[in-house]
């Protein structure tokens, strides 16, 4: 797992939590940027960002990636956000302008892979495959990623790896088209 999304866990627990709690459940552990961790340590953090907050896993999942996607990724890559104006246009170009990038630059990490295609008029069908199974994390990913675009758009979940399907794919339309 990328570093940043490390980083960018213990900043949304931050915001759930506060510093104190926030440092009594994480170690002094220092994550760079351009360095990838173990995805068990990830699903640790996780863990005890549940336990803390008593919410479901899914729901800790989904709400840390529309945080991701709100703040942490609009951060990291504003020109992206801004060029791509809507999160259709920005979901259909995600996989090869950010996570291509990722594993070019940065040895040793492994994005999901995404299939992303028009879906209709006003939607895209999205495809995830990942070792993690995170598709919490990649519908909150979407949703934080409209707000942030200022689009409102309705998410479902059609296939899913957890149910032994091949792949998890969604369903990514704007709301009231």
């Amino acid at each position: 797992m990328h570093g940043l999304v490390f980083a960018s866990l213990r900043d949304y627990t931050v915001e759930c939590l506060g510093r104190e709690e926030t440092d009594r459940i994480w170690d002094d552990r220092v994550f760079e940027p351009d360095t990838a961790y173990e995805d068990e340590w990830f699903a640790a953090q996780l863990d005890r960002l549940v336990a803390a907050t008593s919410r479901s896993r899914a729901e800790v999942e989904r709400n840390f990636g529309a945080f991701a996607g709100r703040v942490t990724f609009a951060a990291l890559f504003p020109d992206y956000y801004a060029d791509s104006g809507d999160v259709l246009t920005f979901l259909l170009g995600v996989e090869e302008q950010i996570h291509e990038l990722v594993r070019v630059t940065l040895p040793g990490a492994t994005p999901p892979k995404l299939h992303i295609h028009p879906f209709g008029e006003a939607g895209v069908l999205i495809s995830y495959t990942s070792d993690r199974g995170l598709c919490r994390l990649l519908e909150g990913l979407v949703l934080g990623t409209a707000a942030k675009l200022g689009d409102a758009v309705a998410i479902e979940e059609i296939q899913c790896m957890h149910r032994s399907d091949p792949a998890c794919v969604f369903t990514v339309v704007r709301s009231g088209a």
